[in-house]
């Protein structure tokens, strides 16, 4: 079968044969219809996330749109190394499927998943954002970002700050629920008295997508000095790390403040909850109440393609 093969860490995964998976007990094989290339799939084909696998070749992609046996359609991920999801064919774990609505074509459905768990879940079961609640979104113009702004909005949140670099997509971003916005561009100063200013009564949820030298402004803005006792807790949640992997952390910020720093990823998320949320997820999208900026590809094009910052999804 073609297959997008990751053969060299430091070069794009290439568009060339690998073995056909056989169905071993406890999976089923299925046909890929679209998968989409997240920033987590990037850092795996690269070496440089904690999940990436140890031996090389192997198939890229960690979850997509399938045909299942009974030819319906489905969610799915979960491959066994050293099989992925950009393939023609590839096996899942039984089970570990969630059927798309009808109304949701593949290619949006295999775009939007992973990126709006990587915000929903944090927003839904480790912050428990309640109604009326402020969110601050770092990374906000990028695809994860835009995402959270809209599901933060749809959860309810009654303040919804927007940071980032792009000011035009900041200016849309007040149309998917933003009340405020935050050009990351401006001098640090200028950042963080803005953020102070957008919070209002206080910050429920930090959702970062950057961390590195703007998590410690966002974490600046979040100071509070004194000895009164200040409610909260501001839930700040590590998602991503475009902007750099280590920050210089004030121990006095964290022991003042009432911020909780926490991280989200594969290996700090419930699966239970993964997989209990999906279809809601899929849901919003086929009612068009949250939407996805993507770029469709055939598979065939992986290697020409992947360099592109925009959402890819190809199609085997």
């Amino acid at each position: 079968m073609k297959a997008a093969v990751v053969t060299d860490l430091s070069r794009p995964p290439q568009y060339i044969d690998f073995v056909e998976p056989e169905p071993t007990p406890g999976y089923q094989q299925v046909r890929m219809l679209a998968a989409g290339v997240h920033q987590l799939v990037r850092s795996l084909a690269a070496g440089r996330h904690y999940g990436a696998a140890d031996a090389l070749p192997f198939v890229a992609g960690v979850d997509g749109i399938a045909r299942l046996e009974d030819g319906s359609r489905a969610y799915v991920g979960g491959a066994p190394d050293p099989y992925g999801t950009l393939a023609e064919r590839t096996i899942v774990p039984i089970g570990w499927s969630v059927p798309v609505p009808d109304g949701l074509d593949d290619a949006t459905a295999a775009a939007i998943v992973n990126p709006a768990t990587s915000s929903w879940l944090p927003l839904k079961y480790r912050a428990q954002l309640q109604p009326g609640g402020t969110v601050l979104v770092l990374g906000a113009t990028g695809v994860s970002g835009r995402l959270a702004v809209q599901l933060a909005a749809q959860l309810g949140a009654g303040r919804i700050i927007a940071a980032g670099r792009n000011p035009a997509i900041l200016a849309e971003l007040r149309d998917h629920g933003a009340t405020h916005v935050v050009d990351l561009r401006s001098d640090p100063e200028n950042v963080v008295a803005t953020i102070r200013a957008a919070a209002g009564e206080g910050i429920d949820v930090v959702l970062d997508y950057l961390w590195g030298p703007v998590a410690e402004l966002a974490l600046e803005a979040l100071r509070v000095n004194g000895l009164s006792h200040h409610t909260g807790p501001t839930h700040y949640v590590q998602i991503g790390a475009l902007a750099g992997n280590p920050i210089s952390l004030d121990a006095g910020l964290l022991r003042s403040s009432n911020v909780i720093v926490s991280g989200s990823g594969a290996g700090s998320m419930n699966p239970a909850h993964l997989i209990a949320e999906i279809p809601h997820l899929l849901g919003l999208a086929a009612a068009g109440r949250i939407d996805i900026d993507m770029e469709v590809r055939p598979l065939s094009e992986v290697g020409q393609a992947w360099g592109s910052d925009r959402r890819l999804v190809f199609i085997p």
